[in-house]
């Protein structure tokens, strides 16, 4: 299965509104010192990179370029943050401090390289190329160089996330018909099929912080919803269910939560929600889209 660039990013370049903040408050209160979230939103014109409290109070922009900045993941001490941006003219990895300074450039591949995620070491970052002609999985220093291609293969590997112990990698693929969800050795080595479905799965891949859970979006009952399975693909849960699609789920650290992006109400917009579906809260209220990209460690 060939998975277009376009349906990878499925972030529509659009758009753009008003700052505002109306959380839906049905769940457990959610207090700024259970650390930030970043987001990527077109409020101001263009796609860039934001961060907020986890309860949806003090946003702001990280990123300021005519070019697209988003898909951001904090570094496992919260003092960086990587992100993918079109400044080149074609995508490349990019790395700046938690504020949004020091913006410095990882990547220079005339083929794109996007959607990094720091390891747990925080020595390197995984992330997914078109450099060899299709989508495979890499990995590479956390301070550029010493790029590795992690999986060969004919049809598209995208890349997920990182077990807690750093020695798992979760991967979705289209080597088997349509997009699944695999796990490998974090050398490549010894893939394993997670899901058999009909319909794609995969998303957003997100490892919960124990290390016992994986949470992903599926389009298996004809539109996006939020599920969660155990590491070896059983006891196959679905969180949301909603006819609007809910995708790109994010783990709070104590793995009591996960925040997701919807359209629910219209728009893409931020919520979150208890670890087992119920509790949901709205975190962001923008005429802009807004899409979930990671919750700090």
């Amino acid at each position: 299965m060939k998975i277009s660039w376009r349906i990878v990013l499925s972030l529509p370049l659009l758009a753009c509104g008003d700052d505002g903040v109306a959380p839906v408050l049905e769940g457990p209160p959610l207090v700024a010192s259970d650390r930030r979230l970043t987001f990527s939103s077109t409020r101001d014109g263009n796609l860039e990179i934001y961060s907020m409290n986890v309860d949806g109070t003090d946003q702001k922009r990280l990123t300021n370029h005519a070019a697209a900045d988003h898909n951001a993941d904090w570094s496992p001490d919260g003092s960086r943050i990587a992100f993918m941006g079109y400044r080149d003219g074609d995508y490349e990895l990019y790395v700046m401090d938690a504020d949004g300074i020091a913006v410095r450039q990882l990547t220079f591949n005339s083929a794109h390289d996007g959607f990094p995620r720091w390891s747990p070491s925080g020595l390197e970052i995984m992330f997914t190329s078109l450099r060899d002609g299709n989508f495979e999985v890499y990995v590479m220093s956390a301070f550029g160089g010493n790029e590795r291609r992690l999986t060969v293969n004919p049809t598209d590997d995208v890349g997920g996330a990182w077990s807690p112990d750093g020695s798992k990698i979760a991967f979705s693929s289209g080597r088997d018909g349509n997009l699944e969800i695999y796990v490998m050795d974090a050398d490549g080595a010894n893939p394993v099929r997670l899901t058999t479905h009909d319909a794609s799965d995969g998303g957003r891949i997100a490892w919960s912080p124990d290390g016992t859970r994986i949470a992903f979006s599926s389009f298996r009952d004809s539109n996006d919803e939020i599920y969660v399975m155990n590491i070896d693909g059983t006891n196959l849960t679905r969180l949301t269910n909603h006819p609007a699609k809910d995708k790109y789920p994010a783990w709070s650290p104590d793995g009591l939560r996960l925040a997701f992006s919807s359209n629910r109400e219209g728009n893409d917009e931020i919520y979150v929600m208890n670890a087992d579906g119920t509790g949901l809260s709205r975190l962001t209220n923008n005429a802009g889209i807004d899409f979930l990209d990671a919750w700090r460690k």
